[in-house]
């Protein structure tokens, strides 16, 4: 368990490192852990960068003295674990004091911030790493690697782009007798256009020549409603 109220330094690893190596650390487990190896699978412009993350990944439990990884890091590279794993780094490398102030840091990133600095000495952006690690560490949770983050967004991203296309298809209108792509961008159908059906009726009348002209009227007169429902 750390130390209370010391003016001591606490560990600072970027977050983007911290999720790149257990990802490597998955992939294959190194014989060991050196500043080479941190700025090959870093992809770190120098070795100085590298060689500074060697005393952090100490002090987290990630590596021991000679750089070999330990069983803690074992379960670091492992979702089931990695809770655990976390919970455990709190205990050994913070204090009761800030762990009690700030049993959940990112709602208060300034406050947790502005502990470090106090209780360190440090500058802003010493501080800030500090509080950022911290924080990150109390979340314990797997799924905040940006591996898994892209993965969770794009399957509501297709979701809508499906969505939205099935709708357009639903919206479209059909223009009836006319083959889809037929239609213009006023709208008038140009291609494919099908006839209106057109049907033709002969209707023969026989009257009688002894019929008188009221008679052939009222004959007329008759066909007219039958045909065209007239009066």
């Amino acid at each position: 368990m750390a130390d209370k109220g010391d003016k001591r330094t606490y560990p600072r690893l970027p977050a983007k490192n911290w999720w790149t190596l257990r990802e490597r650390f998955k992939q294959t487990m190194p014989g060991r852990v050196d500043a080479d190896y941190l700025q090959s699978v870093l992809a770190l412009t120098s070795a100085a960068s590298a060689g500074n993350l060697i005393g952090p990944l100490r002090a987290l439990g990630l590596i021991d003295e000679e750089g070999s990884p330990t069983d803690r890091a074992l379960d670091w590279r492992q979702d089931d674990t990695y809770k655990d794993v976390c919970e455990a780094m709190l205990v050994d490398v913070y204090p009761d004091t800030l762990r009690a102030a700030f049993p959940d840091p990112s709602t208060d990133t300034g406050g947790v911030t502005s502990w470090f600095s106090r209780n360190t000495g440090a500058g802003q952006g010493a501080a800030t790493g500090m509080a950022a690690l911290y924080t990150l560490i109390a979340a314990a949770d797997p799924g905040a690697s940006p591996t898994n983050a892209a993965v969770t967004k794009a399957t509501p991203t297709q979701k809508k782009a499906a969505a939205k296309k099935a709708a357009a298809k639903k919206a479209t209108p059909k223009t009836p007798g006319v083959s889809p792509g037929s239609v213009d961008e006023g709208g008038e159908a140009v291609k494919n256009r099908r006839p209106d059906p057109e049907l033709n009726i002969n209707v023969q009348i026989h009257i009688s020549p002894d019929a008188s002209a009221e008679q052939v009227d009222q004959i007329f007169k008759s066909m007219a409603q039958h045909l065209y429902g007239g009066e």
